[in-house]
């Protein structure tokens, strides 16, 4: 896929040449600017309107989510956060990033990255918001209950009757000292509140109202997250490192979300 006009925003000189020489070797991409701090950044996105934006998490003065911030989610273009630091991996994909790349970047993830952020600007954002919601009405129409729910409802709730396998009509799935209920799109542990993102609470609703299936990561990234082919992303991998830090007793060993290796992820109640 071509066409790609790129954005580049980092402080350090050394790295903005190592992705302007990636660049080179991907057909069809051009290097529209570069910006050394998150300031110019906004203004350049502003000014140049740019397909894709390549950008640093910690950078001088203004970092890679104070620029998102600053434009606005629903109007940055597709952002591809480059950076060191793997800590806000979470935090990136719940902004609509199209991918989180570690430093140092291969020309092919870096490709694969661009046609991500190709597809997204073909569906647009709103596009990606609908797949996720489309996702969570299928699951209240499998619990009979076709009322409307906020999409971005905080994610807590107290409710008390354990449901069958997979959940019956009360649309309540009870494991270990977690409570989720799907209808009402809450979950509390231990008594108290559990918040998470749309996303996070997406994959959890598809995890447990499947129990002892295993479900392809590409599937998951396809229904939950809208990428329409096979890629190679952490996105995944980070949302359940989450569950498990949120919703087992020991997250290390997880008894409840499982990594099936080279397959896929497997929830169990037991």
């Amino acid at each position: 896929m071509t066409g790609h006009r790129v954005l580049i925003v980092d402080d350090e000189p050394l790295a903005r040449q190592r992705l302007r020489q990636l660049l080179a070797r991907i057909p069809g991409t051009e290097v529209i600017g570069e910006c050394d701090d998150g300031v110019d950044a906004v203004r350049a996105i502003v000014d140049l309107a740019p397909d894709v934006v390549l950008l640093d998490v910690q950078m001088r003065e203004m970092g890679g989510f104070a620029v998102v911030d600053a434009i606005g989610a629903g109007r940055m273009p597709p952002v591809i956060f480059v950076t060191a630091h793997d800590q806000f991996a979470i935090r990136a994909f719940d902004v609509h990033a199209v991918d989180y790349l570690m430093k140092p970047v291969t020309t092919p993830k870096l490709a694969r990255a661009l046609d991500r952020a190709a597809e997204r600007r073909l569906v647009g954002d709103p596009a990606l918001r609908g797949n996720l919601r489309a996702l969570l009405e299928s699951v209240r129409t499998m619990l009979g209950d076709t009322g409307a729910e906020p999409l971005e409802r905080p994610v807590s709730a107290s409710p008390t009757t354990a449901p069958e396998h997979p959940p019956g009509r009360s649309g309540v799935v009870v494991f270990s000292d977690v409570v989720v209920d799907l209808r009402a799109h809450m979950v509390r542990r231990n008594g108290l509140d559990v918040s998470l993102s749309p996303r996070g609470y997406a994959l959890l609703a598809m995890l447990v109202t499947r129990p002892n299936e295993v479900i392809p990561r590409s599937q998951l990234l396809r229904e939950i997250w809208g990428y329409s082919s096979d890629v190679v992303t952490r996105t995944v991998d980070t949302h359940i490192v989450e569950l498990r830090r949120k919703l087992e007793v020991d997250p290390a060993n997880p008894r409840h979300f499982h990594t099936v290796r080279k397959a896929g992820y497997r929830f169990t109640r037991e």
